[in-house]
């Protein structure tokens, strides 16, 4: 009955590039594989091998951007048939990766492009290499651009960023939506719409998301761009102290944090400003809006503790009070979901991903509850598998 449970917490993972599985010789010299998964940014695999008498690098890798030469290195009593076929660490191979555990199903983690490799020739020691390979978003940061989009709506243009790319968007009803809506508002209202200003593709996405309060990631050849449907917001599992969650440090803070957001606006075609603020009531938990000239802006201040004021936003079209809307309550929720944050490990689950909500137990009354991932690190060696994660307590979800 002992082998069954033993077989559970067998680490396993499967490396497969160019969609072929690695060839066995590869498979069997990994040392170390590590996975770190974040949001608004390229996912990350690591693959450490040892290299013993260099046999991974008896044929040349192409991508490396320089041609080899003869060195006349002593290969040692390396057979033919124990070095990698030819091609198997190029940059640009495609990888994916699954992990997960011996006798039980594996969860696709990853999949991109090989990116780098580090190779280390210590002085009496074993000789290694490290595969490194990031996900189909380092595409969008290649090179940059300067062009105009025209009326069209930040959707499209997204998706135009996505196909260009070679991927698959996905993106949020709601956003299809509100950009259209916005677009044709511009548009009557003689807006020059989105430009891409010697920007590169992934700078322009992070601008069309801000606009809408959004979050962009992709999984596999698909790229997403939600804020609200395609989220999670109940926990996929649960992690108590002293039983998978190995440890856990909160760090709770109000340097730096305020209790609102303000914006002053300015109508050009009268001499009128106004404050708009948007603030959080913590003994009500509540979310509160005032609105007053900006003559008497000051008093804002005082309504729920310290603000942040965002000044003079012209007012040209009503596109530009809905973007100042997000704006207001994108800097809000930014602030006050960064005031309860923690670290922590536990033993390795492939379901803490970027982006999703796991509760934590065990931790009393104040810091157990739910958590969304900010960032997550999965890592195979010689310790066993092992979870390490950032995680942050949202009041606005």
């Amino acid at each position: 009955m002992a082998a069954p449970v033993l077989a559970t917490f067998a680490p396993e993972f499967k490396v497969r590039i160019n969609d072929q599985d690695l060839p066995a010789g590869v498979r069997g010299a990994v040392t170390a594989i590590r996975y770190q998964d974040g949001m608004d940014a390229a996912d990350r695999v690591e693959i450490a091998l040892a290299n013993p008498d260099l046999r991974w690098l008896q044929t040349h890798i192409k991508g490396l951007g320089f041609q080899p030469f003869p060195t006349g290195l002593r290969i040692g009593p390396v057979r033919a048939i124990e070095t990698a076929p030819s091609g198997t660490f190029d940059i640009d191979n495609k990888l994916s990766l699954a992990m997960g555990y011996a006798g039980g199903p594996l969860e696709d983690m990853f999949l991109g492009d090989v990116t780098g490799l580090t190779v280390a020739f210590p002085n009496g020691g074993m000789p290694s290499m490290t595969l490194v390979a990031h996900d189909y978003l380092h595409r969008l940061a290649q090179g940059s651009l300067a062009r105009g989009f025209g009326p069209l709506p930040d959707f499209i243009i997204a998706s135009i960023l996505s196909a260009e790319n070679l991927l698959i968007p996905l993106v949020d009803p709601a956003i299809i939506g509100v950009s259209t809506a916005l677009a044709v508002i511009n548009y009557i209202f003689g807006g020059t719409g989105r430009k891409q200003r010697g920007q590169s593709d992934l700078e322009l996405l992070q601008e069309i998301a801000a606009s809408y309060d959004a979050d962009f990631w992709v999984d596999g050849n698909t790229l997403y761009l939600s804020r609200f449907l395609l989220k999670e917001y109940s926990p996929r599992l649960t992690l108590t102290w002293g039983a998978n969650l190995l440890d856990f440090s909160p760090r709770m803070s109000t340097v730096g944090q305020v209790a609102g957001v303000a914006m002053k606006f300015t109508l050009r075609e009268i001499p009128l400003d106004f404050l708009v603020s948007v603030f959080w009531d913590f003994d009500r938990e509540t979310l509160g809006v005032m609105v007053a000239p900006g003559v008497a802006g000051g008093a804002a201040a005082g309504v729920s503790g310290p603000m942040f004021t965002i000044i003079d936003q012209p007012i040209s079209s009503p596109a530009d009070i809905a973007s100042s809307a997000v704006v207001i309550i994108r800097e809000l929720r930014n602030k006050l979901n960064n005031r309860l944050t923690g670290s922590g490990s536990a033993v390795g689950d492939p379901r803490i991903r970027a982006g999703a909500v796991i509760r934590l137990d065990g931790l009393g009354p104040d810091f157990s509850g739910d958590y969304r991932v900010a960032s997550a690190t999965h890592s195979i060696d010689g310790s066993g598998y092992r979870t390490s994660f950032q995680v942050r307590k949202e009041i606005i979800p």
